[in-house]
């Protein structure tokens, strides 16, 4: 929670700024506020290596979600879509659809009770980065649950909880 305070006063200090009289302040003030979005968009997201290669990532996180009772959607191959579009250059990526049906339910069922728009993460991407390394990535749900409240916290909070078993699995 205290991460996303910090992120929103210094959202709403650039936000606020905005109303300066000459152009150059109001561009600063713009700048300020997208340097404040990028911060809140990468806290949002989680990046971290994997302790395997590429095909391996992805089967052991199938794997292992599938041992803790998720259910997998499927798996996008993201760099065949790429290099479909004429990316011949595009590195090895895969998105996981998976969730664990349980956990996922009583997320939807809090959020609805609580008559908020529904939202759930259940992608996960395994891709090569710039350094040739392989890295998984995901929303961040622990910071997800701290922003919320009530029963859609506590829900988020156990969906945190089994993310990370099932992605200690494979994570550095």
């Amino acid at each position: 929670m205290k991460v996303f305070l910090f992120l929103f006063s210094i959202f709403t200090f650039s936000a606020g700024t905005a109303h300066a009289a000459n152009p150059q302040d109001v561009q600063a003030s713009m700048q300020q506020m997208q340097q404040a979005q990028a911060k809140l968009m990468q806290a949002m997201m989680l990046e971290k290596p994997s302790k395997y290669g590429f095909e391996e990532t992805v089967d052991a996180l199938q794997k292992t979600a599938q041992a803790r009772g998720w259910k997998i959607a499927g798996v996008f191959d993201a760099q065949e879509m790429m290099r479909k579009a004429g990316h011949a250059d595009a590195k090895p990526m895969k998105i996981v659809g998976m969730c664990h049906p349980t956990l996922a339910e009583a997320v939807l069922k809090a959020q609805q009770q609580a008559q908020t728009p529904p939202s759930l993460t259940c992608r996960y991407s395994v891709f090569e980065g710039k350094d040739g390394k392989i890295y998984v990535m995901r929303f961040n749900t622990s910071l997800m649950a701290q922003m919320s409240q009530g029963g859609i916290s506590a829900a988020l909070t156990n969906l945190a909880k089994e993310e990370e078993a099932v992605m200690s699995s494979v994570l550095k």
